[in-house]
């Protein structure tokens, strides 16, 4: 009895497991039962695993969705505008109209990290796409800013040094961006003469200035965050 059901599990295992395309190359993986599995493979060797993405088709389509309604909340709020305020909304809005987004899974890809902790190695149902080129040598600077685009990373460089020399947009926050690193974190860093603190960026990371706070209208701020949550799902080129 232990030997068939021994056999009716691996059986159910392998009928669920996961299909995987790996990018840049646009590899197939098929019948991918766990993470481990997937991150171990061969080709993956020289991934650079903190800017890895992996995500999964169904959360991929949620992802659009919510990243089209950002972009339709931006051309309204354009529209609302008008002069600097509004070219500086449909500024953003071309910035991330650019940018492809996915249904990113937050976990953590590292082999040595999946392989010790039993926990962190998942088994992987539907279909899944993971990116896990080479480590980049730049970071992208977006938002209310006059030279959106990619620049180059500068080991040791803080938000607030990026953005020396960088004009800002009608409506930008003088006081804070954001960065969002490559594993979709993000942190909020200080980058106005009277609050600075050193927040670096890693090879990968987004710099994003957003709106500033307004008093009366709460609206900008959550654009703000839709912003961050298309960033942080935002697809590696």
């Amino acid at each position: 009895m232990a030997l068939c059901l021994s056999t009716l599990q691996l059986s159910a295992a392998s009928y669920a497991a996961g299909n995987v395309t790996l990018y840049p190359s646009n590899q197939q993986l098929t019948q991918v039962d766990r993470l481990a599995d997937l991150v171990t493979q061969p080709a993956l060797a020289h991934a650079w695993w903190p800017g890895a993405v992996i995500s999964e088709r169904q959360a991929s389509a949620v992802a659009e969705q919510q990243h089209q309604k950002l972009l339709a909340a931006l051309s309204g709020f354009a529209a609302e505008e008008d002069g600097d305020d509004a070219a500086a909304i449909n500024g953003v809005r071309q910035q991330m109209q650019a940018i492809h987004v996915t249904g990113r899974q937050f976990v953590n890809l590292d082999p040595d990290w999946v392989r010790v902790h039993p926990r962190a190695n998942v088994p992987l149902q539907g279909d899944y796409s993971l990116w896990a080129g080479p480590q980049p040598t730049t970071i992208t600077l977006l938002g209310l800013v006059s030279s959106p685009g990619v620049k180059p990373f500068v080991a040791g460089r803080s938000a607030d040094e990026y953005l020396d020399g960088i004009d800002k947009l009608s409506g930008a926050d003088d006081s804070y961006a954001w960065v969002i690193y490559p594993d979709g974190k993000t942190q909020k860093a200080p980058v106005a003469y009277w609050n600075h603190r050193h927040v670096e960026l890693t090879p990968g990371s987004t710099l994003f200035v957003g709106f500033k706070d307004r008093l009366f209208n709460s609206d900008f701020n959550e654009l703000n965050q839709q912003i961050l949550n298309s960033l942080t799902h935002r697809r590696p080129d």
